[in-house]
């Protein structure tokens, strides 16, 4: 990596970490943050189609390519019994049935939070909406000027 590419990527980084949050400020009239910086919101309709796709064409692609794996390394490994070659393939396939089966799994859990991460973030918004509800705002003690 060269020197002026280096710099560029540490200037970059700093860039990005002046920008980070900043819990001292409201946001302005127009709904954003911080020096214009947008609101956090959830997109509902692309967590929707997220949501469709891994049930429905995700894991069946999922599926149909272990499957797909699965008779054409039976037919290798039938080609190469007896040689290391069939037991190696074996194994391999072994490990490749695990991947797949872990990946599914994955996928599952993937689902399950995206259906539940709308309703979550708006839990977590209630929650502290009314601790901020709370807070008595009334005179400070002290010396009044």
């Amino acid at each position: 990596m060269a020197w002026d590419e280096w710099e560029q990527l540490k200037a970059g980084a700093l860039a990005r970490r002046q920008n980070g949050m900043r819990l001292d400020s409201a946001a302005d009239a127009g709904g954003t943050g911080v020096a214009g910086a947008p609101d956090m919101k959830t997109n509902k309709a692309g967590n929707d189609v997220a949501v469709k796709a891994l049930q429905g064409e995700i894991p069946q692609d999922t599926d149909k390519a272990g499957r797909h794996a699965d008779e054409s390394t039976s037919a290798a490994v039938r080609e190469f019994s007896g040689w290391d070659t069939g037991s190696g393939l074996k194994d391999a396939h072994a490990e490749w049935e695990l991947q797949v089966k872990n990946l599914k799994a994955r996928l599952g859990q993937d689902k399950a939070a995206l259906e539940g991460s709308h309703q979550h973030l708006q839990y977590v918004d209630y929650g502290v909406g009314s601790r901020t509800a709370q807070i008595d705002a009334g005179r400070r003690q002290g010396r009044e000027v």
